[in-house]
């Protein structure tokens, strides 16, 4: 049988077919559904139907969210290239943009009475996803694991004892993001989660989930990661904000700086002065806001040459207190803090010294 560029055809030995895009005496090409060109052999194939040899091969794109420009693709280097038609809907091939990666802990109580966990990555999207995973204690990181997670799958990143959880400071994990034919392509991740051995050792934290028989602790990193660029997005608007502000008032803007670091700036972190619905988002998520919002505070205090700032954090299981310290040590070491007055705030405010 004589095949010609164009004609629809199928694989007698194997499932599918496609487009042929050049064919000759000894060798069919054959462009599958993913945008793959197959080599065949013609007593291989069945034509299905004969298109007009000067008729393109087209093939339509649906998108989710946003409009594809039209671009080459080539089937031959020396071959004059054939182009994408978004007019025509031929074949089309749906694209999903969502990127939703998680890790997951489980805990394994051994025999001999400690306690481990048992960390988990878990890729939750039609994205295959290469990956770096690395432990961050105090100034060093130490590799954990490096690969390519397919789409919907999970794998085990590694162990942590009890004991050694008191000397890690986060998972380092980069990203990149792909799939097989058409797609939408995604920024490279590169996050760092940070741990709270108080948050990680309450069992009332590990809750039923879809992805483990047992109950687990679920962190989205993809969430995460997007909260993380939201708030240094707003931390810059708000610095060229202020800047522009100190230069349009002039000598007037430092008076008021001055007569303002007079009395202590006080910074509420209770979640329902932050936010309208609480009761809607998990612990970990009240906690990222809060200490968003701490940080932004933090680093506005410290560019308008305030000389001290009160955050009002509460009592309750004493975690956000416990979160501001950390912070504090390890990103501010210079800075001093100590529990602010009590008659004024009880055991619920630090005061930080800037």
């Amino acid at each position: 049988m004589i095949f010609k560029k164009g004609d629809k055809v199928k694989f007698l030995n194997d499932v599918g077919g496609g487009i042929v895009t050049k064919a000759d005496n000894k060798t069919v090409y054959v462009q599958n559904e993913d945008g793959f060109e197959i080599p065949a052999s013609p007593s291989q194939l069945l034509k299905e139907e004969t298109q007009d040899e000067s008729t393109p091969f087209t093939t339509t794109v649906k998108q989710q969210s946003s409009d594809i420009a039209a671009a080459p693709a080539r089937s031959d280097r020396n071959q004059a290239p054939d182009y994408i038609d978004l007019s025509d809907t031929e074949e089309e091939l749906s694209i999903d943009t969502t990127v939703n990666l998680l890790l997951g802990w489980v805990i394994n109580r051994k025999k001999n009475g400690k306690v481990f966990y048992d960390v988990y990555l878990i890729n939750d999207c039609g994205y295959h996803i290469m990956y770096m995973a690395a432990m961050v204690t105090e100034g060093t990181y130490r590799g954990i694991q490096a690969g390519m997670l397919e789409n919907d799958t999970t794998i085990h990143l590694t162990e942590i004892s009890a004991e050694d959880l008191k000397n890690i400071v986060g998972i380092h994990l980069e990203c990149l993001f792909f799939k097989k034919g058409a797609f939408m392509p995604q920024e490279p991740m590169r996050y760092e989660l940070r741990i709270d051995e108080f948050y990680l050792s309450d069992p009332v934290n590990y809750i039923e989930n879809e992805y483990f028989n047992e109950k687990a602790l679920i962190y989205n990193v993809s969430e995460e990661y997007l909260m993380a660029e939201i708030e240094d997005i707003a931390r810059k608007a708000s610095f060229e904000f202020e800047k522009q502000k100190k230069r349009q008032d002039g000598p007037k803007a430092k008076f008021s700086a001055q007569k303002k670091n007079e009395k202590s700036e006080e910074v509420d972190l209770h979640i329902e002065q932050l936010i309208d619905y609480p009761k809607e988002l998990s612990p970990g998520e009240m906690l990222d806001i809060q200490m968003g919002r701490f940080n932004i505070a933090l680093e506005g205090a410290i560019r308008n040459r305030q000389k001290r700032i009160v955050f009002i954090h509460g009592v309750g299981n004493g975690r956000l207190r416990l979160e501001i310290r950390r912070t504090l040590d390890q990103k501010y070491p210079k800075l001093r803090y100590q529990d602010a007055s009590f008659k004024e705030y009880g055991y619920g405010a630090t005061l930080v010294f800037l």
